[in-house]
């Protein structure tokens, strides 16, 4: 584990809070009385050994799951029963484990389908201005042009240009995290949620992750709640480290305060539970 940056920044402005939060599936309780908040412009880490509950929280942040116990609020107001395509139109964008994209489009095409939930028009909108375009009609040309800039934009941030036409598919796993990570900065998010970016990647790959990650927040000023397994990476991106083991919170604070806690390294060295 790599030593607590000498500096800590300081964060004022909640983005969203996690309330006594509890998830169950039949009898397996995933998450069990969770309270947790996030700064805005903070990346805050959530960890813990597999099956403890990480991705589910994020599941339970972005939407896709509702949790039975418990209250999520997201720039001061309370969610409830909210949808993952409310939760993107809000401002919460989304990777996951596994890559999630259309692997026989392009790359440019991938990142412009994070566009949608931003459009005025919605999807409907947008089919209509395809219409438009083969007329070449003015509006619907100048709206689709400005896609495509803010799109060429992230595209050139994250140093992706030679690949701009290639369909995702053929593309190896590192480079295809980026893309994915692309698509959610099209959506312009205010809070993203990261899970395992830099699952699978060499060390020269989870350099360049670390390094994009560390650019949007800063430059973007995005705030960023990740899971990662890697935990030296963990210790040097992140403000604040929340711990999971079991569906509980063990240990909250910032990189530091984890590293030293007993608690945390009872769970990653096994530790049996008394």
């Amino acid at each position: 584990m790599s030593p607590e940056p000498v500096q800590t920044r300081i964060f004022e402005e909640e983005i969203l809070s996690v309330s006594d939060v509890s998830l169950s599936f039949g009898g397996v309780k995933a998450i069990q009385n969770v309270s947790f908040d996030i700064k805005r412009g903070e990346i805050r880490a959530i960890i813990g050994p597999n099956g403890a509950g990480k991705t589910s929280m994020l599941n339970v942040i972005n939407g896709f799951y509702h949790p039975q116990e418990g209250l999520i609020r997201f720039k001061g107001k309370a969610r409830r029963r909210m949808r993952p395509s409310i939760a993107a139109a809000q401002g919460i964008a989304r990777t996951f484990q596994n890559v999630a994209l259309f692997k026989g489009m392009s790359t440019l095409d991938n990142i412009m389908t994070g566009r949608l939930p931003r459009l005025e028009k919605g999807i409907f909108g947008e089919i209509v201005n395809v219409f438009l375009q083969a007329a070449y009609l003015g509006p619907a040309r100048r709206s689709e042009l400005e896609q495509r800039k803010y799109v060429e934009e992230i595209i050139d941030f994250l140093e992706i240009q030679h690949i701009r036409r290639t369909p995702v598919g053929r593309l190896p796993y590192g480079l295809q995290k980026r893309v994915e990570l692309g698509r959610a900065l099209a959506m312009e998010p205010e809070l993203l949620l990261l899970d395992e970016p830099m699952a699978g990647m060499n060390l020269e790959e989870k350099e360049d992750m670390s390094r994009f990650i560390i650019d949007v927040n800063d430059q973007y000023g995005t705030t960023i709640a990740l899971i990662e397994h890697d935990i030296s990476v963990v210790m040097d991106l992140s403000d604040r480290i929340i711990v999971l083991d079991y569906g509980r919170k063990i240990a909250d604070g910032t990189p530091g305060e984890v590293q030293s806690n007993q608690a945390v390294m009872d769970a990653y060295l096994g530790v049996p539970h008394e």
